[in-house]
């Protein structure tokens, strides 16, 4: 019976390899996303203004009437006037 142990070894190292090599491209891809992310919604909550389709986390849709400093008066279909905070806007709609 031949010896398996060199090869068993190598086929290991080169196995450990490529899972090392796979978790730093998976992490370095997860940054790169996550930076484009917060580069959004940095924009996203510093651009806010009154008149603006917005839509919330949650996929409520409505029209922005004030903005203040953490919260935003917005305006739903039904006409009532609900107070958020601005981080909850998840989306404006030109």
């Amino acid at each position: 019976m031949a010896d398996l142990g060199p090869n068993i070894l190598a086929s290991s190292i080169v196995l450990l390899a490529l899972l090392v090599l796979l978790g730093v491209a998976y992490t370095v891809w997860s940054q790169i996303t996550m930076r484009k992310k917060r580069a959004y919604f940095k924009e996203l909550h510093t651009e806010l203004s009154p008149g603006q389709e917005v839509m919330f986390g949650g996929g409520i849709f409505g029209t922005v009437k004030t903005v203040g400093t953490d919260r935003v008066i917005v305006e739903v279909r039904s006409g009532a006037q609900i107070e958020v905070s601005r981080y909850a806007i998840q989306q404006i709609d030109q």
